[in-house]
């Protein structure tokens, strides 16, 4: 069509004029993580047992690390979110605070709990996302440099009691670290980081069981920007960080548990 610009192709750049090698890390994941005829009636004969097995789902629907041994901080009740779906969905936008705003803890707690919660629905525990098998695989901790009401330190979010336990304090120059671009740490009130306990998904899908945990991140992100949005937040969701760094500022070992996703939160303006 006369006058247009041609979509540009970026694939060459990727993988070279030969196409995708063999020994693509991308494409062996991706590979091992496919389903096909002669894999998946061996993976359904597991669902199949889960299924029969009522108190081993029911068991499964329970996961998450505790730390009641650990000072912590119960919680306030969050705030009701008012906006309608289309309009939070038109509103919410990426982005970070120019100077470092303060988010008051009932909004963090607002937050926390719009993303992860866990409630009871019939008989059943259930998160505020979609998780292939009801098995919830992922922990969500707050790095919190400057939450009113509540001390700077790291903590984790206990999803069924509504509880921050505080696993150490925070060390700026260690959140710095973590980050790729360090100047956001400057102005993070709060750092919401998403990990994978991979084998709560894979001991019943196997690979494949990894990308639903990407999947479910990508989900509790969204929530957590969307109440975000509700409350006039600034909110950014995150994939530049330091793997290692981040694992190690939250306390996960980078094998059974990794690091995924974070949010950078900041206060209204």
């Amino acid at each position: 069509m006369t006058g247009t610009v041609p979509t540009a192709q970026f694939a060459s750049l990727v993988y070279g004029q030969g196409g995708v090698s063999t020994d693509d890390p991308v494409e062996l994941f991706h590979e091992a993580s496919r389903l096909y005829p002669n894999v998946a009636p061996a993976r359904l004969e597991v669902l199949h047992e889960l299924t029969r097995d009522g108190e081993l789902a029911r068991t499964a629907t329970r996961s998450s690390r505790t730390h009641s041994h650990r000072p912590g901080v119960e919680l306030p009740a969050g705030r009701p979110l008012r906006g309608r779906l289309g309009e939070l969905l038109a509103g919410r936008v990426s982005a970070t605070a120019e100077v470092l705003r303060p988010v008051p803890l009932r909004d963090l707690a607002t937050v926390l709990d719009a993303s992860y919660a866990a409630a009871r629905r019939g008989r059943e525990l259930r998160r505020p996302v979609p998780s292939a098998g009801a098995l919830y695989p992922l922990e969500a901790y707050v790095v919190a440099p400057a939450v009113t009401g509540l001390e700077p330190g790291v903590y984790h979010y206990d999803p069924f009691r509504s509880r921050l336990a505080l696993l150490g304090p925070t060390r700026f120059a260690d959140l710095r670290a973590a980050l790729v671009d360090r100047s956001l740490a400057d102005v993070t009130a709060a750092l919401l980081v998403l990990t994978g306990v991979f084998w709560r998904s894979r001991f019943k899908y196997g690979a494949r069981g990894y990308r639903f945990a990407l999947l479910e991140a990508g989900h509790v992100v969204q929530n957590a920007l969307l109440a975000a949005t509700d409350l006039d937040l600034t909110a950014l969701p995150l994939g530049g960080f330091h793997d290692v760094l981040l694992d190690r500022l939250v306390g996960a070992d980078g094998l059974d548990e990794a690091t995924l996703h974070a949010v950078v939160l900041a206060g209204a303006p």
